[in-house]
């Protein structure tokens, strides 16, 4: 099989993930007898997107595009009770962004707030600016260089031990 930029970026997330301590096993990840793409069940029980953005806009963004396929399996692997994480592999500056499900829950919300109803697709903006926490957020609909809602900020070094530790996000405690 021959190597795809895909197998490489996407690839470096996976490594970091397996030399943790607390890394046992990967598997891919299938939902509802759907193997998800480059998508890893780690450990049993977290489960792990990647994607992968080459090189920034003119303004400094990498950009994350889910479309409305990528949306509705995101919803089926929170259904399905697994802890989830995102690995946003931004290429050129050589970081991951880790994004658990509640904040990228809340980038989407803050989109579909924004825009006043569902799209066909939606993009996660992610900065890494020399000496700053990597940012995420997503654009004010119909409104040039402003962003709609919170915008996440991410430590450089959350990706893996994020996934792997205590401080990490659930659905569940983060309700009521």
């Amino acid at each position: 099989m021959k190597i795809r930029h895909e197998h490489q970026y996407v690839g470096a997330a996976v490594m970091q993930i397996a030399e943790h301590p607390s890394f046992t096993a990967i598997n891919r990840l299938i939902v509802g007898g759907e193997s998800i793409n480059n998508g890893f069940l780690i450990n049993g029980d977290i489960a792990v997107l990647c994607k992968y953005a080459s090189e920034p806009n003119g303004l400094g963004e990498y950009l994350f595009s889910f479309n409305r396929e990528q949306i509705s399996r995101v919803k089926r692997i929170q259904e399905s009770k697994r802890r989830l994480f995102f690995a946003l592999v931004c290429v050129e500056d050589g970081e991951i962004c880790c994004l658990t499900e509640v904040q990228f829950d809340a980038l989407i919300a803050n989109r579909k707030k924004s825009a006043g109803a569902d799209e066909d697709q939606y993009q996660v903006l992610v900065t890494c600016n020399k000496g700053a926490r990597l940012r995420a957020y997503v654009n004010a609909a119909g409104k040039k260089g402003r962003t709609a809602g919170k915008m996440e900020t991410i430590a450089r070094k959350a990706f893996p031990d994020l996934i792997f530790g205590e401080q990490s996000e659930s659905r569940n405690s983060m309700s009521g």
